[in-house]
C-alpha cells in the first residue's frame, strides 16, 4: 500500500513515517512531501496514493482548498487531514469530507484506528460483483458503483464507469453488494461513501446528482447516514 504524508513539520512526518513503516503483515511505501504543490503533482501525473494524511496547513497553502482543486481524482482515496487547530477546522466536513481528522499532538490509538480501517477497505476495494448486461456477463467492482435504480423489470446499475443495465429485481441486486449500499426508496439503493448531503426528501452525491428518498425509508436513511459517518470519524 502506498501511503503520502504532507506535512512541512519534520517531526508529524518522521512519527507518521515510522508508525506506517512498522506496520506488519502488510507491505506499505510512505512517501513525504513537503509542500502541497509536490503532492497535488504527483496526483495529477497519476500517483495517487491509497491514502493520504495531510496537515490543513502547509506553509502558506491551505491543504483542503488545494485538495478540493483535484477532488475528481480522489474519489476513492481516504484523506485524513491533521490540525493543531481543531477549534477552526469544523467546515471541512462539509468542503472536503474527508476520512477524519487528527488533532497535533497525534493520539496513538486514534492514529492507528484511521489506519486499520484503511488497509481494511483496501482490502475490501476489488469486491466484485457478477452481473448480465445485454446478454453478457459482465463483473463490476462495487466500489466504482454510484446507485442503483430499478426501472421496467431492470436494475440499473450506475458506476463510475458508466450505465450497466441487467434484468433483475432490486431486492436480488442488493443481495449481491456490500454493506455500503442504503435502499432509500422502492426503486433507489445508494453506495454510502459517495453522498455528499442530504434532506428529508434527497440524497446529494458528490458528482452533483440527487435521488429521492421515500418517506418509508427517510428515519432508516438518516440514522444509517449518521452512524456511517461516526464510523469513519472514529466518533
Amino acid at each position: 500500500m502506498l501511503f503520502a504524508v504532507c506535512d512541512d513539520d519534520n517531526n508529524i512526518t518522521g512519527y507518521i513515517k515510522n508508525k506506517l513503516d512498522s506496520i506488519k503483515d502488510v507491505k506499505t511505501e510512505t512517501v513525504v512531501y513537503n509542500s502541497v504543490s509536490e503532492l497535488t503533482d504527483a496526483i495529477l501525473d497519476n500517483n495517487t496514493p491509497d491514502a493520504i494524511f495531510m496537515d490543513i496547513c502547509v506553509g502558506k497553502y491551505n491543504g483542503i482548498d488545494e485538495l478540493k482543486k483535484i477532488k475528481h481524482k480522489l474519489i476513492n482515496t481516504p484523506v485524513i487531514f491533521i490540525t493543531g487547530y481543531p477549534e477552526f477546522c469544523q467546515d471541512i466536513f462539509i468542503d472536503f469530507k474527508p476520512w477524519g481528522l487528527l488533532t497535533k499532538p497525534i493520539d496513538d490509538e486514534k492514529f492507528m484506528y484511521y489506519v486499520n480501517k484503511i488497509i481494511y477497505s483496501q482490502h475490501n476495494k476489488d469486491f466484485e460483483i457478477n452481473i448480465t448486461s445485454n446478454g453478457r456477463k459482465t463483473k463490476i467492482l462495487c466500489k466504482d458503483i454510484l446507485f442503483i435504480e430499478s426501472r421496467e423489470r431492470k436494475v440499473i446499475y450506475n458506476t463510475t464507469n458508466g450505465l450497466f443495465e441487467e434484468y433483475i429485481k432490486l431486492d436480488k441486486a442488493m443481495q449481491k453488494l456490500s454493506n455500503n449500499f442504503l435502499r432509500i426508496h422502492k426503486s433507489y439503493a445508494v453506495n454510502l461513501k459517495y453522498i455528499k448531503d442530504f434532506s428529508k426528501s434527497r440524497i446529494l452525491l458528490i458528482t452533483g446528482s440527487e435521488l429521492p428518498i421515500s418517506r418509508s425509508h427517510c428515519d432508516d436513511v438518516k440514522k444509517t447516514i449518521f452512524e456511517y459517518k461516526s464510523q469513519i470519524l472514529g466518533i
